[in-house]
């Protein structure tokens, strides 16, 4: 639904009227004789910002404003909501209850945490947070290669034997222990060299000389004899390419950042008590 539609029925006057006049006449179901008025701790007041999201996420499912009746279930269902939540922490329901306290711990970081939203560095920060996390950006390196996968336990010379097989131009694919392995990579990137053959293979072969068969070298599968025949470095792209994600992970580590201050600050305002713990050196 568009979000012009959605502003449009939240600025429906007759929605408006529902709401004020659902919060007047005691939508909640829970009225009581003016003799028996509750006490300021027993109002359950809707406000302004409570009422918005009601009306938001139901416009925003349903498509449409909420009937008058529809109002009062809404209005009704948040009533009993926060009364039931008020009531579980005056019986202290909350305490030792890690999923609770997870969820409070959660929200508190979150409320850290969303100011760095709203935050935009000027090109010159952007710029300088884009080159010190390069790797972050980068395009990923690519290899071609040949490989083939030598028997277990093969023995120096069997080794030695299949290596001038090789270099006298013999198949590798017939050379080959694997039909799960390609005997001919290319241009794969080197974290999938890593993913498929186990990992340090890629990097070990992006360290071979070009245009020679090299090995062996040890994979998650075994032992290889490996012909590097490309290696392409990473490439970083200019900025304006990914500026978007850039922008987008500067304002995480922003958020990570007010975040740790927050709790950092937070725990100053307290004074920390631990048990004593029985030196075990002691007999």
């Amino acid at each position: 639904m568009p979000k012009t539609r959605i502003r449009a029925l939240l600025a429906s006057p007759l929605l408006h009227f529902f709401l004020l006049g659902g919060l007047a006449f005691g939508y909640y179901n829970l009225r009581n004789p003016a003799s028996e008025r509750p006490a300021p701790d027993d109002v359950l007041r809707l406000g302004a910002s409570d009422a918005q999201r009601l009306t938001l996420d139901f416009v925003t499912t349903r498509h449409r404003a909420p009937t008058p009746e529809e109002l009062r279930s809404l209005i009704r269902d948040w009533a009993i909501e926060e009364a039931s939540v008020r009531e579980a922490l005056a019986l202290g329901l909350d305490q030792g209850d890690a999923m609770i306290r997870n969820r409070l711990r959660n929200k508190i970081e979150y409320l850290a945490e969303a100011p760095a939203a709203a935050l935009t560095p000027d090109e010159t920060t952007l710029a300088a947070y884009y080159q010190a996390n390069a790797a972050r950006f980068s395009h990923d390196g690519e290899l071609s290669f040949t490989q083939v996968l030598l028997p277990a336990n093969a023995r120096p010379e069997e080794v030695a034997a299949t290596k001038a097989q090789l270099e006298q131009g013999a198949d590798p694919g017939a050379l080959n222990n694997s039909s799960l392995l390609p005997p001919e990579v290319e241009g794969m990137a080197a974290p999938a060299v890593e993913r498929v053959f186990g990992k340090g293979f890629g990097n070990r072969i992006a360290a071979l000389p070009l245009d020679h068969w090299s090995g062996p070298l040890q994979s998650g599968y075994g032992a290889h004899l490996v012909r590097l025949e490309k290696r392409q470095a990473g490439v970083l792209p200019p900025l304006a390419q990914v500026h978007d994600r850039v922008l987008a992970e500067w304002r995480a580590d922003e958020a990570r950042k007010l975040r740790d201050d927050y709790l950092a600050k937070l725990l100053q305002r307290y004074r920390l008590e631990l048990p004593e713990i029985p030196d075990e050196a002691q007999p």
